[in-house]
Order: C-alpha cells, then structure tokens, then sequence
C-alpha cells in the first residue's frame, strides 16, 4: 500500500464539529461503504481515493477515480469543511462506490490527525 496523502489547510473552516474520539487513520472496517466482493487492494485504494479528495479538492467539487481492472470505481465529493473543539480541520463529504452490480452513497465526516491523515469518525 502506498502512503496517504498529506493535508493541506482548506480554505473555509467553521467552528462546532464533536471531537474524534478514536485516534486511529481511516481502516477498511472504518469505511464499510464498499460493494462486495473487493480484495483488500481494492479496499485500499478506495481508501486511498477518499484520503486524496479530502486533502486535494475544494469544497463542492467532485474526484472520480476507476480501478484499473474496470470492476470498482467512486466519487468523493467533500462538501463543507470546519474545525472541530480542538481545532482540527474536518470534512464533511459524500463517497459513492460502484462495482459491477451494485452502488452504495455514503456521507462521512472526517477529521485531520496533527499526522495529515483523515479519519472518519463515528
């Protein structure tokens, strides 16, 4: 697997987002949105996909991105951005999965570990 991308400060932030309990980066069970049957590389590139759309596009664009081998492919579309009571940068946004037969929509809100990586919470 290769290293998440790096976050950079999103331009709009607002305050009152619930502080991230877990400290743990976004993981396969943390994302359970993803169409069956996927192999663990499909799982995180998903995952992958998710963590450079948080970190590289505006809110209200959208990153679509496809699996080389046609079977899965998504959009994340990060929709508002915010700071949570500590201070950390968070991203409310929709992911949307498809594989050969099903699709799946999903809205996560994630925050900014101080090591750039998104986490999901909840």
């Amino acid at each position: 697997m290769s290293g998440f991308a790096r976050a950079a400060e999103p331009a709009a932030a607002a305050p009152n987002c619930p502080a991230v309990k877990d400290e743990r980066p976004l993981a396969p069970s943390k994302l359970a949105i993803a169409p069956p049957p996927l192999d663990e590389v499909d799982e995180y590139a998903a995952l992958e996909s998710v963590q450079y759309a948080l970190t590289q596009v505006a809110d209200g664009s959208s990153y679509v991105w496809h699996r080389a081998h046609g079977r899965l492919s998504g959009l994340v579309k990060p929709v508002s951005s915010f700071k949570d009571t500590h201070g950390s940068v968070c991203r409310h946004a929709v992911v949307v999965l498809s594989g050969t037969d099903v699709t799946k929509r999903t809205e996560i809100v994630a925050c900014r570990l101080p090591t750039g990586i998104w986490q999901v919470s909840g």
